[in-house]
């Protein structure tokens, strides 16, 4: 073969795959980690969010209609 076309399909060839490695490295991807799917790589800098607990029962006024009707039959 010709050293040329060698040479040539060489650089090409490093050049794709610096290209590749190059973009992969720059762009954020998701991860999935502990069941949560996390959107990119510094995830670990992010601000916690905090979400405050709610009540036990999350239909009380279900719960409070439930018990007045008990109360009614009786």
């Amino acid at each position: 073969m010709n050293l040329h076309l060698i040479i040539g399909r060489f650089f090409l060839c490093l050049c794709s795959v610096l290209l590749i490695v190059v973009s992969l490295g720059t762009t954020g991807c998701a991860v999935y980690s502990n069941g949560m799917t996390l959107p990119n790589p510094y995830y670990m800098k992010n601000r916690v969010q905090f979400f405050p607990h709610g009540t036990e029962f999350p239909f009380p006024n279900e719960a409070a209609t439930m018990q007045e009707s008990q109360h009614d039959t009786f």
